[in-house]
């Protein structure tokens, strides 16, 4: 991996952490923050899935938290999400745009790995949930230029789906 892309990708995390809103439709416009927002997703996938198998000690919990974390969070949640606001709400974006911000949204559920600490390591991990979808309503909001009102509802909407999906698949595994 190029050091001008992960220079790239720390510097948008951390453009995203700092609440810079700004960043959001660069990366959307950006045909090559997709890459880069998979490399987040599956980064971010990994660690979580780490955390949730050795916390669990699940080997099906790894393929479990890998295939909600890569398939279901970013590009389920992306279609969702560009689907209600594009249709519902009238927003701009292609799937790819919304996929390329949401990616980077995903970029606080890395701290999952932390996890593998017991009940402390759960309650971090659900803080990383809040601080993902936080960073997703932003990446939905300007992604898609509605108002704070509508990305609301559109990622509530998006969350039920995916929650749903995401209990499915751990079913399984």
């Amino acid at each position: 991996m190029p050091e001008q892309m992960i220079q790239r990708i720390i510097e948008r995390i951390v453009r995203i952490i700092k609440l810079d809103t700004k960043v959001y439709p660069e990366i959307a416009h950006d045909e090559r923050a997709t890459t880069e927002a998979a490399i987040v997703v599956v980064v971010a996938a990994l660690f979580a899935a780490i955390g949730n198998a050795v916390g669990a000690h699940s080997i099906g919990r790894f393929f479990g938290s890998l295939i909600t974390g890569v398939l279901i969070s970013w590009l389920l949640w992306s279609y969702v999400t560009m689907f209600i606001g594009t249709r519902l709400f009238q927003g701009q974006a292609t799937f790819w745009e919304m996929a390329r911000t949401l990616g980077y949204a995903n970029a606080p559920m890395i701290l999952g790995i932390l996890a593998v600490f017991g009940c402390v390591g759960g309650v971090i991990g659900i803080v990383a949930a809040v601080l993902s979808l936080i960073a997703g309503f932003f990446a939905v909001r300007e992604t898609l230029e509605l108002t704070t009102e509508k990305a609301i509802i559109t990622i509530l909407v998006g969350w039920v789906i995916l929650i749903v999906v995401s209990v499915l698949v751990n079913m399984v595994f």
